[in-house]
């Protein structure tokens, strides 16, 4: 009988196991696909401090060039080309812009860049546009006009 109980023991045993073995085949796909999730949000939290690092260099940058004063820049072709656009002489640009013909001329061709005000006025001036640039302009011609005859008047 022992033999029996014995084989029938071991039979249960491999029955038991093979069941057990059954039941547990889910858990371990559950147990795959946890481990592989983990994985991603690790990967995904190095990103997200990738990304929040470089936004942090481009705000201190963007802070630091706001600090210093620094806005868009002129180049020397932008203002000869939107001169050009506006069909101005130079004498007729500086005066809407209140400065010199000789100021003008230092940045058409690069030896010198518009600073502070001029570079701010230059800038809104650009984007009026060509059409309420030049009307700008006239007002300022005939404003003008009238100031210097009364002034003349004034003289005599």
């Amino acid at each position: 009988m022992a033999t029996l109980a014995t084989a029938l023991r071991s039979e249960v045993r491999r029955v038991m196991a093979g069941e057990v073995r059954k039941l547990l085949r889910p858990m371990r796909r559950l147990l795959k696909q946890v481990k592989t999730l983990r994985q991603a949000a690790r990967d995904q939290r190095r990103n997200l401090a990738s990304v929040e690092a470089r936004m942090d260099r481009l705000k201190a940058r963007l802070a630091l060039r706001r600090a210093r004063g620094k806005g868009p820049r002129v180049s020397a072709d932008s203002i000869r080309s939107f001169r050009s656009r506006v069909a101005m002489t130079r004498e007729q640009f500086a005066r809407l812009l209140g400065v010199s013909p000789g100021s003008i001329f230092g940045w058409e061709t690069g030896r010198t860049t518009p600073r502070g005000r001029s570079a701010a006025r230059f800038l809104e001036v650009r984007k009026l546009g060509v059409r309420k640039v030049r009307a700008r302009a006239a007002e300022g011609k005939s404003a003008r006009r009238g100031r210097g005859k009364a002034r003349v008047r004034k003289r005599r």
